[in-house]
């Protein structure tokens, strides 16, 4: 990683469990990756407070707490308050992070790379979410665990299906509650969402970032 802290918010993770005794395959796997399409299509903006457990390729666990926000069109807000203060930006395709320990902005230009992180995938919310996920994505159902429906996101390009794993939990009422993430390098992550609003109207403060005077501004 090319920051002094921990990059946190794109990777994802939580450990996989079996469904329950009982239920069939076909009863646990119904509708997840439908109930996915159809909550991007409707998403025009989203709120939460989030939990982020890391866990390394040697099993050191970190966890962040803070609140991220989405709205249409291409913009994201990932704030880092626990245990230490940081904040990531995403506006069209620019991505700003802020360190305010270090009194330092970094900000570089997203790739593809970024299409298979929950931030990818949110930020592909709108009418044609349908037709983006489809096109960069195979959807797999996966039985239910921790109360959950989850659907697994491959990338259809075959040099990069093998990177990364990206699972999403959603609950009964269809709102997108967790997400997991395993990167090329064993790295897992989840993301769990509490306190979510979605579509609801959202200060355009929240995705404008104005560094104060002295910030050591990085461009990668």
């Amino acid at each position: 990683m090319f920051f002094a802290k921990t990059l946190t918010g794109f990777l994802f993770g939580l450990s996989l469990s079996l469904p329950a005794v009982g239920q069939t395959v076909v009863e646990v796997l119904a509708g997840a990756d439908q109930k996915l399409l159809a909550y991007l299509a409707n998403t025009q903006s989203l709120k939460a407070n989030f939990l982020h457990e890391q866990i390394s390729s040697g099993g050191r666990l970190q966890r962040f707490s803070g609140v991220m926000a989405l709205a249409r069109p291409g913009q994201f807000r990932w704030d880092i308050q626990k245990p230490y203060a940081q904040l990531q930006l995403i506006t069209g395709k620019t991505f700003l992070l802020y360190d305010p320990d270090l009194n330092q902005l970094t900000e570089r230009t997203l790739d593809e790379a970024l299409e298979a992180t929950p931030a990818g995938l949110l930020l592909s919310s709108g009418p044609q979410a349908k037709g983006l996920i489809e096109k960069r994505f195979t959807l797999t159902n996966l039985p239910d665990r921790d109360g959950l429906q989850w659907v697994r996101l491959s990338l259809k390009r075959e040099a990069d299906a093998s990177k990364a794993l990206l699972e999403v939990g959603m609950d009964e009422s269809g709102e997108l509650a967790a997400f997991f993430m395993q990167d090329a390098m064993g790295r897992q992550s989840r993301v769990l969402l509490a306190h979510r609003q979605r579509n609801t109207s959202l200060p355009k403060s929240l995705f404008e970032f104005n560094p104060p005077e002295g910030t050591e501004r990085l461009r990668q």
